[in-house]
């Protein structure tokens, strides 16, 4: 689990220490809204093979489909999935940065998905 994290970490803290984020236009910030809840939809059914599938080759390489099984009781001590309550995009140093806030019954967890110029997953974490 820790390796899986400190992977999952460590792209999303690369993107967090690039360059300030831009504001993207409507359109783009509502592509890449709906590729992060695709995304958050796929993990709170399991289906990581899927999600897996979306990965850039880094990504690929440090987080196996079998290591993302680690995630599912993280998401079932939240409670069932309702809705994603808030949403933000922007561009950091060439990728696609969605923030977004998934609300549960029980806690609530924020889905912090990376894309980059491919539309591939380039960072996940969520908290």
């Amino acid at each position: 689990m820790r390796k899986i994290l400190a992977v999952v970490f460590s792209a999303v803290m690369m993107l967090a220490l690039a360059a300030c984020g831009n504001k993207v236009d409507d359109a783009t910030a509502e592509k890449y809204s709906s590729k992060a809840e695709e995304v958050i939809l796929l993990l709170n059914e399991g289906k990581y093979e899927e999600v897996h599938a979306m990965f850039n080759d880094e990504m690929e390489a440090g987080l196996s489909a079998a290591q993302m099984e680690e995630l599912t009781p993280i998401i079932s001590e939240s409670g069932n999935f309702e809705k994603i309550s808030k949403s933000s995009v922007e561009e950091r140093d060439g990728y696609y940065v969605t923030v977004s806030v998934g609300k549960y019954s029980k806690k609530n967890r924020v889905f912090t998905i990376s894309f980059d110029k491919n539309d591939e997953i380039a960072g996940l974490y969520i908290k």
